[in-house]
């Protein structure tokens, strides 16, 4: 009787460790945004020595979640920040960092904080104010917005040159 329930026992215990194979996790569904913009940036900022510098991008999303993607002239994956409510990350290569905001990542990667939401407006064609910036749309219809942010030091002049839709 003890052998029996000892094998009783073990059966139970084996079969509570034992994971369960026989349904598969659904596959992560792709990120699905309804905005998306693609074409040339081009930033320099105004720092001693200045910084500069130009890619090809894909921007899909929103100022809330999305992703930006730089491409270099052969088309390869130079950076990807993406970013959500609850936090932001850069990925280059193998290396992934993340960062409390958009904001700061931007920061950290070009030297200088992007105001987000005011950008989401332009690529809309909508003037929008940020703080500091000054945004010229008057060749939107072209596909060229040029930004430019005289305050706080250092100065910007960030330039987008979009794709024909």
């Amino acid at each position: 009787m003890r052998l029996l329930a000892s094998l009783g026992l073990v059966a139970m215990l084996t079969g509570c460790a034992t994971p369960l194979l026989m349904v598969a996790p659904p596959a992560p569904s792709p990120k699905v945004y309804e905005k998306k913009w693609q074409g040339r940036l081009s930033m320099t900022v105004q720092t001693q020595p200045p910084r500069a510098m130009s890619a090809s991008f894909l921007l899909e999303g929103d100022a809330r979640t999305g992703e930006l993607l730089f491409y270099s002239p052969l088309g390869t994956t130079m950076a990807s920040l993406q970013w959500n409510p609850l936090t932001s990350q850069l990925i280059q290569g193998h290396q992934q960092r993340r960062f409390d905001s958009i904001e700061h990542l931007t920061e950290e990667l070009t030297g200088a904080a992007l105001p987000i939401n005011a950008m989401f407006d332009w690529l809309e064609g909508t003037h929008s104010t940020a703080p500091g910036w000054q945004v010229d749309l008057s060749a939107f219809a072209d596909g060229s917005v040029v930004a430019k942010r005289s305050s706080p030091e250092p100065m910007v002049l960030l330039r987008i040159k979009l794709d024909a839709p």
